[in-house]
Parts: structure tokens; C-alpha cells; sequence
């Protein structure tokens, strides 16, 4: 019998590893295929979207298919929330410090989420954050990588310290506007960084002596406007417990797309996607006058098909996955 039996077993074997392989090579795309139009959908009528001044949103929405993908993906505090309510440390690398480098710890139970954009203040500099990290409880120390939006200072803004030897970071701004965000992600380079947060506080009239992003916050006016904003898009978005994500427009363009696994990850990161929102199109923005037909041409390049998609982002935007499951898609123009 096992003579019999064995060059059977074998050529089974053998043509199982073809099969074997496929199956492997397409887990990827059976995985993440779920940011497309098979399951999600995008409303391109006049009463599915919001527009207000010169900020256009397109919701995107998950169909239950996508819904049942992410349904155990949990929950996540944000940078903002954790920062807020102490459960993070956030420090520089070491008493000297170095730019692109800081250190963060998770004091708490919860699992911070943190994406790459979002604008910290303190240290020797303020800091954008440069990737995604998800940060487990108790963490221990990790390392983050960021880019310096403040040009003109290399010092602590708390020279007496009692708590630790290197300056520490200990307030949130916001996420950077969407010009800044699209340089943090797809240049990846300081001096273009340094370049565009200069452009914004030209626009903003709100240049400093150090030169950082976050004066653009001095500006009475845009602090105004950016309330207005906020106030016309937050509820309305948040209410709509299948939005997953948005297009977003300004005048005749579309500046960007972010996407996110849950409407609760969404809803999390809502207020401060909308401060980015707000700040193009209230600096770089008009009216929106845009056809439809750009909009869904836009939109057919990411949610066509997953192979479109990657290639898309590949070229102008980037996601993030953690533990098999992609948590968030950012495309620009």
C-alpha cells in the first residue's frame, strides 16, 4: 500500500503548490478589495452631497458588505483624545533632541491611533507626524517619526522641567491643511515641508518669528471662518452612521479623498479632517463650481477596482494596514 500510495501523495503535492500559490498572491487584493464600488458608494446628486462657501464634501458611504469586512476592527482613541486626556507621552528623542525623530509611550488601556498629518506643539519644535502608528496599551517607549513645521526655534518651551530630562509635547493642533498633508506624504522631504508652511502663513498673514504652522491659529479671521465650517459639516456627517469617508472639492478641483474603516474611526477624526478641509479652502479655494463628471472621473480612479486603486495611490495619495485590516485610504490631487 504505500508503495501504492506514495508518488500519488506526490503528485497531488505537487500540483497543489501552483493552487497554493495563487491562492497566496491574491490574499492581498481579497483582502483590501473592500474600498471599492462593489462596496461602498459614492452619491454624485445634488442631495447627496454638502457644500458650504467654498468647501464642497462628497460622503462616502459603506454598503453592509463593507460594513461586515470591518466589523471587528475595534475601537481606537485618537492623538487629539489621548493627548487631551493624558494618556500619551510624547517627548523628544533625548535632552538634545532630534527633528525627525521623537518619543511617544502609551500610558493607558486604550489603543491609540495615530496618522500622519496631525500637528503636535511643544518640544524644541512643533512636529508633523509623518506615518501611521497604532500604539497598544502600555506601550513602552516607541519611537515617531515626524517632520518640524516650525522653521525658526530649536528650544524648549518649557526650559524648567520636573518630569522628564527632554522637552516634552503636551498640546494638539490640528491636521495640516491638505497642500501640507499631500507634502508630509508623498514628497517626504523637510525643506519642501518647511517650504509649504511658509506659503500658508504668507496666505494667512500670519507669519512668526519661529515660522510655525500653528500661527496660522492668531488669525481672528480664519479662526472665524474655520468655526463656520465646522459647524455646517461636523453634525451632518456624524449623524450619517454609514459614512466611512469623503471627496472633498474646492472650486473647479478635487484636492483630496480620506477613507476609513468604520464611521467611527471617521467620526473620530472628523473635527480635525475638517480644520484641514476648511484651511484649503478658505487659503488656496473658491466657490465650488466643479461638473460632475470630474468628480466621479476622480472617484472611478479609486473605487473602480482595487488594481486602479493601488496604482492611484501608488502615484498620489497612501493607506495604512494593521493586523490584515486597512484602516485608512488618503488620496490627493
Amino acid at each position: 500500500m504505500q508503495l501504492h500510495w506514495e508518488p500519488h501523495l506526490k503528485r497531488n503535492t505537487a500540483n497543489m503548490k501552483p493552487l497554493f500559490l495563487a491562492i497566496t498572491m491574491a490574499l492581498p487584493f481579497l483582502c483590501f478589495s473592500q474600498y471599492t464600488y462593489d462596496h461602498v458608494k459614492v452619491d454624485f446628486s445634488t442631495a447627496g452631497i454638502y457644500t458650504y462657501k467654498n468647501l464642497r464634501l462628497y460622503p462616502v458611504r459603506a454598503k453592509e458588505s463593507f460594513k461586515n469586512q470591518f466589523r471587528s476592527v475595534g475601537t481606537y482613541l485618537t492623538l487629539q483624545e489621548a493627548i487631551a486626556k493624558n494618556k500619551i507621552k510624547i517627548a523628544e528623542k533625548d535632552e538634545s533632541g532630534t527633528v525627525e525623530e521623537l518619543s511617544m509611550e502609551n500610558i493607558s488601556n486604550d489603543t491609540i491611533i495615530i496618522l500622519p498629518g496631525e500637528i503636535i506643539k511643544g518640544g524644541k519644535q512643533d512636529r508633523i507626524i509623518r506615518k501611521d502608528v497604532v500604539l497598544a496599551p502600555h506601550s513602552g517607549k516607541k519611537r515617531l517619526e515626524v517632520f518640524c513645521v516650525e522653521s525658526g526655534r530649536w528650544s524648549d518651551r518649557e526650559p524648567v522641567r520636573k518630569t522628564s530630562s527632554a522637552a516634552d509635547f503636551k498640546s494638539y493642533h490640528s491636521k495640516g491643511a491638505v497642500s501640507l498633508r499631500k507634502v508630509v506624504e508623498k514628497e517626504s522631504d523637510q525643506s519642501k515641508v518647511w517650504n509649504e508652511v511658509e506659503n500658508i502663513n504668507k496666505k494667512n498673514k500670519t507669519a512668526t518669528r519661529t515660522k510655525t504652522y500653528t500661527a496660522i491659529t492668531n488669525s481672528d479671521n480664519l479662526n472665524k471662518e474655520m468655526a463656520q465650517y465646522i459647524k455646517f459639516f461636523l453634525g451632518k456627517l456624524k449623524a450619517e452612521n454609514d459614512v466611512i469617508g469623503v471627496v472633498v472639492v474646492t472650486g473647479g478641483r478635487v484636492v483630496g479623498c480620506d477613507l476609513f474603516a468604520t464611521h467611527e474611526l471617521f467620526a473620530g477624526q472628523l473635527e480635525s479632517l475638517l480644520q484641514s478641509y476648511a484651511t484649503e479652502a478658505i487659503l488656496n479655494g473658491n466657490v465650488a463650481v466643479i461638473n460632475t463628471q470630474t468628480v466621479k472621473a476622480y472617484a472611478d480612479k479609486l473605487f473602480k477596482s482595487e488594481s486602479v486603486q493601488q496604482a492611484t495611490l501608488k502615484a498620489k495619495g497612501s493607506s495604512f494596514t494593521h493586523n490584515g485590516k486597512k484602516l485608512r485610504v488618503s488620496n490627493f490631487d
